[in-house]
């Protein structure tokens, strides 16, 4: 990871916050977990900049985000490839050509499936979405366990957050997911899922609902 070549890049797109997320990069640069985990916030911010967006990087929640005077806040979660993916992909190849393989999920591997893990991070990022603002859930992921499944993620999220009555749960107001490295051509060329909670105090209104929605490559 070359943290020069990242951070021009983000330079010249037009980011802002570059001063403390760099110092963050270097003060890391002997952690590769963590350096690729801060990489995934620039690689966000990057999709969101080349959407039109204005972004600025922050320490929490990760990613300050403008678009034609409207500002909401993105936190960003990297999803590593998992055990099951390559399971996954050991059985496609060992099938035969004219053979269909039922692609298993991470349930039996990590005892929970993929979109209740997408939950359980929504849940434990409580505390960082802001009061009396719009927020986002980003999943970078290099895992297809968990493509299409945002929408499953999103209406488990919304019945557990009214179930719990924790109106800091119920700030959030929708996940996206970015599979990187993978497009599919449904219906479009896209690597980028998005999918609204309901309850809210703060809705998104129709022009960040539509803009978020329009992203579909990351």
């Amino acid at each position: 990871m070359d943290i020069d070549a990242h951070i021009a890049q983000l330079r010249d797109a037009g980011a802002g916050g570059l001063d403390q997320y760099e110092t963050r990069l270097r003060n890391n640069a002997d952690n590769p977990e963590k350096l690729a985990n801060l990489f995934c916030e620039g690689l966000a911010a990057l999709m969101f900049l080349r959407n039109r967006w204005q972004v600025t990087l922050r320490e929490s929640p990760d990613l300050q985000l403008g678009l034609h005077g409207d500002v909401l806040y993105a936190e960003v979660k990297r999803f590593c490839e998992k055990k099951q993916d390559r399971l996954n992909d050991r059985a496609m190849k060992e099938a035969p050509d004219d053979f269909l393989v039922l692609l298993d999920d991470p349930t039996e591997t990590e005892g929970k499936t993929a979109w209740e893990q997408m939950v359980d991070v929504a849940i434990r990022k409580a505390p960082v979405y802001v009061e009396g603002a719009a927020n986002i859930l980003v999943f970078e992921s290099d895992s297809e366990c968990l493509d299409l499944k945002v929408s499953s993620a999103v209406h488990e999220y919304d019945d557990r957050a009214l179930a719990s009555g924790d109106l800091w749960l119920r700030r959030l107001n929708g996940m996206m997911l970015v599979n990187r490295g993978r497009i599919s051509g449904r219906p479009i060329p896209s690597n980028v899922e998005f999918c609204q909670t309901q309850h809210t105090p703060v809705p998104l209104n129709k022009r960040l609902a539509a803009a978020l929605g329009s992203i579909v490559i990351g």
